[in-house]
């Protein structure tokens, strides 16, 4: 068992991919198998070694799972377990609910709401799996089915968006908090990155994030004083050239991270600082605007 994210550990600690000697043996009982036939293929006992180290980690995974409450536990079960069972949708679903704040939307929209919290378990999984995350038609399609009110898709930006909205940031921030144990496992069980191997194959990248941001966050108020200090002090072709370098710093980080610099940008506070201030000083050097633009 490779730890390569947070994602996938939780889903393979709780996955055999064979059967154990008790249950072989089980089999050839039930065949009414005595010792071995002429030619037939045996599981190979070998690899003991490969065996203990996925049982290692695998142990390790679910000791980190064990220390998260019972209602993240069920989450996280519920969107990456191979064994899910509905007592895990059930809580998922519940702890979803209870954690969105709809108070200011009619009785009749929450009620909706309700399901499409359903809804956005559903498409959250499918999005983190590598399939299509849900639409709009498909939400309403599953409210339909499962409470059977329709609403209208033409309305979803003016109806539905926001409520959306709000219940997959709940799901995103939930997700969150359910992996950061086992990425801290991954984490610590790396021992080092190089020889053309990427970073992100060994460390969990949402969790690096996170831990980078948290630490951040400490110090974030120093941190923004000193380089609006740092600026101010600069002569304007000083100034430009800080410019230049922003762009580089920008455009590498843009293409790393993609669209999550837009959907969490708790996560990259220090890059979302850095384009404040720039615009911030943008004044005071006539063509810094269109450089940059």
């Amino acid at each position: 068992m490779k730890l390569i994210s947070a994602r996938q550990a939780w889903r393979e600690a709780l996955h055999e991919s064979r059967d154990s000697v008790l249950a072989a043996a089980q089999e050839r009982i039930k065949l009414g198998k005595r010792g071995r036939v002429v030619g037939e293929t045996m599981p190979s006992m070998r690899d003991s070694n490969g065996r203990c180290a996925h049982m290692l980690a695998a142990g390790l995974v679910q000791s980190a799972i064990g220390t998260l409450p019972k209602p993240l536990q069920h989450f996280g079960h519920a969107l990456y377990s191979p064994v899910a069972t509905g007592q895990d949708i059930n809580v998922a679903h519940a702890l979803v609910w209870l954690t969105v704040d709809l108070d200011g939307y009619p009785a009749k929209r929450r009620e909706v709401a309700y399901w499409m919290a359903l809804a956005a378990i559903k498409s959250h999984q499918a999005a983190v799996n590598g399939r299509e995350a849900w639409g709009p038609g498909r939400v309403a399609e599953f409210v339909q089915d499962w409470y059977g009110t329709k609403f209208a898709v033409s309305h979803w930006a003016r109806d539905w968006a926001p409520v959306w909205a709000i219940i997959a940031r709940a799901v995103d921030q939930l997700d969150a908090k359910a992996l950061k144990p086992v990425a801290a496992v991954i984490v610590r069980m790396s021992e080092r990155v190089g020889g053309g191997i990427c970073r992100w194959s060994v460390h969990d990248r949402e969790h690096v994030a996170e831990d980078r941001s948290a630490r951040y966050a400490m110090r974030r108020e120093q941190s923004v004083m000193e380089l609006r200090e740092r600026l101010t002090a600069m002569e304007p072709e000083q100034l430009r050239r800080w410019v230049k370098r922003m762009q580089v710093y920008g455009d590498a980080y843009r293409a790393e991270w993609g669209s999550d610099v837009v959907e969490n940008p708790g996560r990259h506070l220090i890059y979302l600082d850095r384009v404040a201030e720039y615009w911030n000083q943008r004044q005071r050097v006539g063509d810094v605007a269109r450089r940059v633009a």
